[in-house]
């Protein structure tokens, strides 16, 4: 379980990154949506999430094991 749990958490600061880096640049207009979506903040606030779940993980195998 600790395998699965330290394989999930590289992956999902993997995906983090992807998402707050597809974020920074639909902020910076460099990739250009249109406004209607407001995909930027959905960006952000998934990128947001996933870098939470992915340091919640590291804390807990930081001080746990």
């Amino acid at each position: 379980m600790e395998q699965f749990m330290w394989d999930f958490s590289i992956y999902i600061s993997l995906f983090g990154f992807f998402l707050l880096v597809l974020a920074l640049l639909t902020g910076l207009r460099i990739i250009k949506i249109k406004s209607i979506f407001k995909v930027h903040k959905k960006l952000a606030l998934a990128s947001f999430i996933t870098i939470g779940i992915h340091a919640v993980i590291m804390i807990y195998f930081y001080f746990f094991t």
